[in-house]
This record gives C-alpha cells, structure tokens and sequence, in this order.
C-alpha cells in the first residue's frame, strides 16, 4: 500500500487549491477545473487511513489558497467610516473555507468506512451539490465559488446549461477529475501503462463529448424564434459608491440622468434602464404607499409625458414601505413610537411609464449577507453585535421581497424580469421570472464597491450564466462597471468598461421559450438527495442488518 508523508500532503494540498485558482475566471482557463481535485482526491487516497484530522487540515489548505486567491477582491470593501473592512474578505474566505474541508472530510470518513470505496466518489459528487445547492438557499447564501460558475469564461463549452444549469457544471468537473484520480490509482496497483492510457482517454473524451454537444445545441440556438424586440438604452453614470453616491442631490442626480438619455433616442417608445439605487434616497425618502408623488418618480413621469410618452425607464431606488403594528414585518423598525408605525427599507427597482395609472416595483430578495441582511439574527445578534452589517457603506439591515414579480410592458408586448445585483447570480431564483412568463431580463446592479478587479467582472460572466439556462436577452445596467447587453446564448453583444460614464443602445429580442432549466431547476440536487438517502440506508443495512442475521 502507499502511503504518502504530511509534507508531500501539504505540497498537494497546495497545487490543488493553486490548480482551482488559476482555472477560475474570468482570467483563469477552466481546463484546469478538470484536474483541480486530483492532488487533493491523491493525499485522501493514500494518507494513513482515517486521519481525518489531517485530511480536514490539508483540504481546508487547499479550499482557502481557492477562495483567497479568486475572491480576493472582497478586501476593497470599506465600512461606514471609510476604512477597509479587512473582516469582509477574511471571514467569507474563511467560513467558505472550512465548510468546503468539511464535506470533503465527510466524504473521507464515509469512503473509509464503507465496504465499497467506489460508492463513496457518487457520495461526494452528490454531497458537494447539495453543499452548493444550500449556498444557494440559506441566509448565509455565498454560492460565489460554487464549481459550474467557473466555465462563465468559456460559454460555447456549457450551453448544456439550459437543460442542467450550473450544478450540472459542478457534475462535469468532479466527474472528469474522479476518473483521473481512479486512473492514477489503478495504474499504482497494477502498472499497466495501456490501462492508464485507456482511462485517460477516457475522461479526456467525457470534455470533448460535452463540449461538443455545448456546439451542437450553440448552432441549433439560432433557430430560436425571437418574438418582438425592443430598442433599448442603457445608462451608465459612474458615480463613485463611496465619495459620491450618498452626497449627490436629488436634483443632481436627476440632472446627470437626463443628460444621459440623449433626445433623439426619446422621439419614439424604447427601453431605458438605469443601475441599482441611482437615487438611494439621499433626502426625500420615497414610500411605496403613494410613489406618483415623489419628487424623483414625478418629475421623470413629467419629463417622458413631453419627450416619449411611450418610453419605459426603469431604475433602481431606495423605497421605504410604512405599516402599522399589526403588520410589520420582521425586518421593520420603530418609526414613530407614539403612532406604533413601523417602517421597512427595500433596495428596489421600479418601472416608470407617463401613461400607467400604477407604478410597478419589485423589492430585493436576494439579499447580500451581512452587508443588507443579518443572517440568523436571533442567534448571531446577542453574540456579535452589528459587525456584520458594517460592510459596503452601510449598516442597515433591509426587507426583503420573498415572491418574483414580472414588470409587464403591455404597449410593447414583452414581459420583463427584474434583477437586481445580487440576484443575477442565483440560477433557479432568476428561472421564476420565466416561468411567470417574463421573455427579456434587465439587471441592475452598482460594481463600484470592489473597484475595478476581478469582482465585478465575475459578477458579469455569471450573468452570462443566466442568459444560457433561461435563452433570453439580458440588458445590464450598472452604476460602474460594467454595463453590456447580453444575448441569449450568453455572448456579450456590445458593453461599457468599469470607471467610464456613457450610454449603450441596442435592441433586445424576447422570446417565449422555456427551457428545462425553466421549468425545472435545481432538479439534479433532488437527484443527488435521493442518492445520498439510498447510499446511507444502504451502508446503515451492510452495518446492523447483515451482522444482525
């Protein structure tokens, strides 16, 4: 048997975290993602057995260098005060970290202790996803790193997304890397060079297969028939999120806004959209319960009356909902103690047309843990205080939308979904606007809080990811960096870098496909639950039930 030493473990553990940074994107090549695993699947292979203690340490090593390395962008958020929040990269990073070394670990001592060593490979790729799947689900939602995401750099290999999503990516990758390692392993036990040659080639085959089919579906995508399309401008008004964003006027900010929106383009009916709280309620706060009257939402619904009546603007506000004590909700604050009103804070997108009686909005509902929410605030609260909403410039602690809600253009015929920053990233959460008929995608969002790095160029490409699984055209609008319009099979048609003011126009096509993905989800996480139920009773029977009879 061979056994490998804690120092060579170490070595290991290194490469495999170096191998999944350097094939993340967006400037990582996904090829390594293939082999990433192999060094770390190598050293639980053949460290002495049931050293769970060193298997936990040597792969949180290589999770950590993993996560260190590709969100290392997260040490540009700055607090309230203006300082760095070093805590804003350090705990993600470390959190993430160990959670990972923990379903790896899992996945060891299951290995270890079941008479078919083989089942275990199946355990861990189903561990992993429903691992992932959780990130995807929880408050302390960080489904950043999660595997699939990693090939939003190389679309034309995953257009096989629309019928799996990104979990389907995360099954490619542990798939690929597990029959490496079974290669490798085997050729140690045997020395049968033709063997490995064969198994390599085998899973050299499985990419190039998936891959090929990513081709196939590419090309038949042009046949997708569009159903309208509609002229669209884009605003990009790059205001810095720290120096700026909270210090500008309304009336400042209503001012670069229309000097944006160039006149020719409002001579007849389009789409215009502005980024994430363009007006983050600096004075006047903006209620919900009567929005026509705002100062902001008036003078635009005004403006368009004159100069497009037919034109849709929809921008990202700060709006405030007021209840009384009977309805408050769980994020609402004292407002006025003697009228027992409570008051909500949402980051919301709103739709603004001159001829709508109703102004449609659609709050937040992906929030971002610790910088809008207060995840498990009932238990963390008593215990750290409100550290952790003292990230991104703020320390308020938002409402949220728990239902999705289509913006319907009836002039236009087309349906859109609204997402907002955060939300672009949650694949199955963004398939509900679809499947409530939505057939374009706007999303809104401000990049500036990690400068110009590889945050919100990765926040991008997963947006790409979005476009793929659902086959709709998606316009993007940030606050900086990086504006673009998106086509459905997730090609960036024409985009504004991060740090420049401007305008993009193009027009955007709907279409009233839905795609399995649509329809169904995350349905392979349900797959991999029912395997790991079947794989535990079935080791839970080997155990007791045979030594029983």
């Amino acid at each position: 048997m061979i056994k490998i030493s804690k120092t060579q473990s170490f070595l290991y553990s290194i490469f495999s975290g170096l191998l999944l940074s350097i094939g993340w994107p967006t400037n990582g090549d996904p090829i390594y993602l293939f082999v990433a695993f192999v060094p770390l699947l190598y050293l639980e292979e053949f460290l002495n057995k049931k050293s769970y203690f060193y298997i936990l340490f040597f792969s949180f090593t290589s999770f950590l260098i993993w996560n260190s390395i590709s969100t290392w962008w997260l040490h540009y958020a700055k607090r309230s005060d203006g300082s760095f929040a070093i805590e804003a990269y350090l705990i993600p990073v470390t959190i993430n970290s160990i959670m990972m070394s923990v379903v790896f670990t899992t996945y060891s001592f299951f290995k270890k202790n079941t008479d078919l060593p083989k089942l275990g490979y199946i355990f861990l790729i189903c561990f992993w996803i429903l691992f992932e799947k959780m990130h995807l689900e929880w408050e302390l939602s960080w489904p950043w790193l999660n595997l699939g995401n990693g090939f939003s750099n190389r679309i034309e290999w995953i257009q096989w997304y629309e019928y799996t999503g990104v979990l389907g990516g995360t099954i490619w990758i542990w798939i690929v890397n597990i029959g490496i390692i079974n290669s490798i392993i085997e050729y140690k036990q045997n020395n049968n060079l033709i063997s490995l040659y064969r198994n390599l080639f085998i899973n050299i085959s499985i990419i190039f297969c998936m891959i090929f089919i990513s081709n196939i579906i590419y090309f038949n995508c042009k046949k997708i028939k569009n159903d309208k399309c509609i002229e669209t401008l884009i605003l990009q008004p790059n205001i810095d999120s720290y120096n700026q964003k909270y210090k500008l006027s309304n009336k400042e900010l209503i001012i670069k806004f229309k000097k944006l929106m160039n006149i020719d383009f409002l001579k007849k009916s389009m789409l215009i959209v502005a980024p994430e709280t363009s007006f983050p309620g600096n004075e006047n706060k903006t209620i919900t319960n009567n929005l026509k009257k705002n100062e902001i939402i008036s003078n635009f619904i005004n403006y368009f009356k004159i100069k497009s009546p037919y034109t849709t603007f929809i921008v990202g506000l700060e709006l405030l909902t007021i209840y009384n004590n009977k309805n408050k909700s769980e994020t609402s604050k004292p407002f006025l103690k003697k009228n027992n009103l409570w008051i909500d804070v949402f980051n919301s997108v709103v739709q603004i047309r001159s001829t709508d009686k109703n102004l449609l909005y659609h709050h937040k509902s992906k929030l971002v843990p610790a910088v809008e929410s207060f995840p498990y605030k009932k238990i963390l609260y008593p215990i750290i205080g409100n550290i952790l909403l003292n990230f991104g410039g703020g320390v308020i602690e938002l409402g949220k939308q728990n239902n999705s809600f289509v913006f319907n253009n009836y002039d236009s015929k087309i349906n859109i979904a609204p997402i907002i920053c955060y939300e672009s990233v949650f694949g199955e959460y963004v398939s509900k606007f679809f499947k409530k008929n939505a057939n374009i995608m706007v999303v809104i969002t401000n990049d500036g809080w990690w400068g110009n790095s590889q945050g919100c160029k990765q926040h991008l490409y997963y947006a790409r990811l979005r476009a793929i699984e659902n086959r709709k055209y998606i316009a993007r609008s940030a606050n900086t960096g990086i504006s673009c319009f998106i086509d459905y099979t997730g090609n960036i048609i024409s985009k504004i870098d991060y740090g420049k003011e401007g305008i993009l126009k193009n027009k955007i096509y709907s279409n009233s496909k839905k795609t399995f993905y649509t329809k169904h989800g995350d349905f392979l996480y349900r797959i991999c639950f029912l395997i790991i139920i079947n794989i535990i009773l079935y080791n839970l029977y080997e155990v007791f039930f045979k030594k029983l009879f």
